[in-house]
């Protein structure tokens, strides 16, 4: 199932959009000359590529003859399949590939782009991006790290070696419109720390829908679940904006090297025609498989509907699909790209609108990335959910937390 890259994956994706054309057909094809003298003879480093989107957004950068890339992920092997297809696409890969497991805030990551001729490109897709993280202080403050502190170091280090003169693009998500949990938050204040990097740069970044079946998404756990014999699990009243793995990579490579800078490229999408709710694609998978759902409402019972020696009798041809509520915290039952304040505009793109960055003062984005450096080294007592809130409402004043007793990690 890694890097989403599948024909399996790319036909329930189609399935569960419901559409069998990329939404971004049009832009990529009229933008392609352009493109691609962005792209050809330049040195392009991509952070995270090993992941859905970043693997989905270095398959549509392949075509456009970079000279050389360089991917760095901590996923040693998403890192060998990754190679593994692009060794083995129709003619090769013939840019200079280099790879390296290194975690791109790390002091070996600043000495290894010290030691780089520098790259033309650099693009980012590294983060922690479940709901789930703000679990406990200890989670979220890896989260904070991991999105935003450390974007910090890496940036700096760009900066400081010469890389990304010709572009810098680190990755959101549509939760950072108007906030209410700490992932969305986290990547909210990426934003503000990209805007407000010495260095720098044309600097961009998009926020977008969910990606369908992309690693650890919930519809890539209705496969696991189905292949492991397990009931399926879904909220019933939440409805995701949703795009394929292809329109990921299409969608980064626009907002990379097509976006004006300092704005945030949005895909245009219509929330009547571009939403999909969990269970619909429960049953896409379920029918992909040649089986129909049997819903339940009590976890216990669906349970007890799978496995040889099932307590609880269904139909032959059917599975145990659990509805659940979208009631912990963090979560929104619908998410939105632009949030109050902003104001999107258009660039010339027909899929796509762009966001104008309003930076915060940088005193503020260095203050939260030196202490939750503190935090995570010890420096300072560990801090609780309350003090934590506190200190990316200092740069995401917007943040809204919907907090909850009740927990993900205690569910299917």
């Amino acid at each position: 199932m890694a890097l989403c890259l599948t024909d399996r994956i790319a036909r329930l994706a189609c399935a569960a959009t419901g559409r069998d054309t990329s939404l971004f057909t049009k832009d990529i094809a009229a933008r392609h000359a352009a493109l691609r003298q962005a792209v050809s003879g330049r040195r392009v480093l991509v952070v995270g590529g090993a992941g859905s989107i970043g693997a989905a957004t270095i398959v549509q950068l392949a075509g456009l003859d970079p000279a050389g890339l360089a991917v760095l992920d901590l996923n040693e092997n998403n890192l060998t399949e990754l190679i593994r297809h692009l060794r083995a696409r129709p003619g090769g890969f013939r840019p200079d590939l280099a790879v390296a497991p290194i975690d791109y805030g790390s002091p070996l990551a600043a000495a290894w782009l010290a030691g780089q001729r520098p790259f033309d490109l650099v693009w980012s897709f590294a983060a922690m991006k479940h709901v789930r993280s703000e679990r406990d202080p200890v989670s979220t403050l890896r989260l904070l790290d991991v999105n935003i502190a450390a974007a910090g170091r890496f940036l700096r280090a760009c900066a400081d070696h010469g890389h990304g003169r010709h572009g810098v693009f680190l990755v959101s998500t549509d939760k950072a419109a108007d906030p209410v949990g700490l992932m969305g938050a986290s990547k909210r204040a990426m934003e503000q720390l990209l805007w407000t990097r010495p260095g720098l740069g044309r600097v961009t970044t998009t926020r977008f829908a969910n990606v369908a079946f992309s690693d650890g998404s919930l519809p890539w756990g209705f496969l696991q679940r189905l292949a492991k014999g397990q009931p399926l699990a879904a909220p019933a009243d939440v409805r995701r904006y949703l795009v394929t793995p292809q329109e990921s990579g299409e969608l980064c490579l626009l907002a990379a090297l097509a976006a004006p800078d300092r704005h945030v490229l949005i895909p245009r999408l219509d929330p009547a025609q571009h939403t999909a709710d969990f269970l619909h694609i429960a049953q896409v998978v379920l029918a992909d498989a040649g089986l129909e759902p049997a819903w339940f409402d009590d976890e216990a019972a669906a349970l007890a509907a799978v496995g040889a020696h099932a307590a609880v009798g269904i139909q032959p041809g059917r599975w145990p699909v659990l509805r659940t509520r979208a009631d912990t915290a963090g979560e929104k039952t619908q998410e939105i790209f632009v949030a109050d304040g902003e104001t999107a505009v258009e660039t010339g793109l027909h899929a796509a609108l762009a966001i104008p960055a309003r930076a915060i003062p940088a005193q503020a984005v260095d203050g939260l990335c030196t202490w939750i450096e503190s935090a995570m080294s010890g420096r300072i007592p560990m801090p609780g959910q309350t003090a934590i809130i506190d200190q990316l409402r200092t740069v995401v004043p917007e943040l809204r937390h919907a907090a909850s007793v009740k927990s993900l990690d205690a569910r299917l």
